[in-house]
């Protein structure tokens, strides 16, 4: 906290442990206002603050029994609050283990640990004003969704985590905590997909996950919404649409990275990126304007929450596409560059963007142009093979339209080019 530097450090903590109380107490107090006898609010949480931090600075300097003693004291004035309040019919413990936490919070700053006291306060506040909301979401939940985010849980925090930090393959091409996280990535979209669909509506949900998860990976949200679409049919056209809208992002990306490491390549991606941005936004408000709203959202399935074992597939493809890659180089060298950039688009735009701009001087960028419009061709391509393969049949006029358009734009403005 540099901007309070100019304060002693006790009374510094001191000021930092009282805004702490307050923030928790101004929530507490308006919570509870409308109860009779509510036992704390803007008044004792800043006190109780204030007190951690007084006994934490004394144990610091003088006594460290203090500390472990006084602690076990508020826990006990807790449980006499906790007992009175349940006499009176009142059985939650929420503000009892703020009295708890605050306290704890004030004895945190005067260890040094100011920022994460603060960042910790933010959070309980946020936890304890968000209480009907809450209770409204756990009200929405099913059983298998429940379950399915269990699995979720246990996928990300335990097994993600126990996979080693160590490569295989000719190459030491693939790395095992790599294929964990795309089976997490590709998951968490399905996830968030399933989630949007259930609380945001069916057009807002999809192409509100379709953006995001084109941020990373446009082939990941072809292949899980096309997967989606064999599940709820009635929602191939808004599913056809966040598709090709995912696609759109691609452009931007390359765009981005090419500016980021080469921006006289990114002058000459501009105009093919920019024409298939267009195109294709073009193509997803059709889609939608032509569809109009819908049926409602509670006459739609949903589907499957947590599709695992489309992950493990989507992650099996990647290591298949990734040898071709590292074989194509292997046996072509440099002369096999465009193979390999039409190889690399399959799995990873992203990838053979940066490499090309990376390696591309003055007298190449003509090439370098090429090879990554190449590998958008690819990247496009395999989307589109793919969601017709794995999307339902209602799914391909759309996408017949969506990704030939923009294929058809990119193949004749790469032939202009060479030529």
């Amino acid at each position: 906290m540099a901007w309070l530097d100019f304060l002693s450090p006790f009374l510094r903590g001191l000021l930092l442990a009282t805004g702490v109380g307050l923030i928790v107490g101004l929530e507490r107090e308006f919570n509870t206002k409308s109860e009779k006898g509510h036992m704390a609010g803007l008044r004792t949480f800043p006190l109780l603050a204030i007190l951690g931090f007084v006994i934490a600075y004394l144990s610091i300097h003088h006594a460290v029994w203090l500390l472990p003693v006084s602690l076990a004291g508020i826990f006990a004035l807790a449980a006499v609050a906790y007992f009175v309040q349940s006499g009176a019919g009142k059985y939650g413990l929420t503000t009892e283990l703020s009295l708890l936490v605050i306290y704890a919070f004030g004895a945190l700053i005067a260890y040094g640990y100011e920022l994460e006291a603060l960042a910790a306060t933010v959070l309980v506040t946020a936890l304890l004003s968000l209480k009907e909301e809450l209770h409204w979401l756990v009200a929405q939940i099913t059983e298998k969704e429940l379950m399915a985010f269990v699995k979720f849980a246990v996928l990300t925090l335990l097994l993600l985590p126990m996979l080693p930090d160590r490569a295989f393959g000719p190459g030491d091409l693939i790395n095992y905590q790599n294929l964990g996280w795309i089976v997490v990535i590709v998951s968490s979209i399905g996830f968030a997909g399933y989630l949007a669909l259930k609380f945001a509506g069916a057009h807002r949900g999809i192409l509100f996950s379709a953006v995001l998860g084109g941020l990373y990976s446009s082939t990941m949200i072809a292949w899980v919404f096309a997967a989606r679409s064999r599940e709820t049919p009635d929602l191939a056209r808004p599913l056809g649409a966040g598709i090709l809208l995912s696609s759109s992002v691609m452009y931007l990306r390359v765009l981005f990275f090419c500016f980021l490491f080469n921006p006289g390549l990114a002058w000459r991606m501009a105009l093919p990126c920019g024409l298939l941005f267009v195109l294709t936004l073009g193509m997803v408000w059709y889609f939608l304007r032509a569809g109009g709203k819908g049926g409602k959202m509670e006459a739609i399935p949903l589907g499957n929450p947590l599709d695992i074992a489309g992950a493990l597939f989507f992650a099996a493809l990647y290591i298949a596409v990734s040898f071709m890659i590292y074989y194509a180089r292997d046996w072509m060298g440099d002369s096999g560059s465009y193979l390999s950039a039409l190889v690399a688009g399959v799995a990873d735009i992203d990838a053979i963007t940066i490499s090309t701009a990376k390696w591309a001087r003055a007298e190449f960028l003509s090439t370098a142009a090429d090879m990554v419009l190449l590998a958008m061709i690819s990247n496009t391509t395999f989307k589109f093979a793919a969601t017709l393969l794995r999307g339902h049949r209602d799914l391909r006029p759309f996408l017949f339209w969506g990704f030939g358009g923009v294929l058809a734009c990119a193949i004749s403005y790469l032939l202009i080019s060479v030529t």
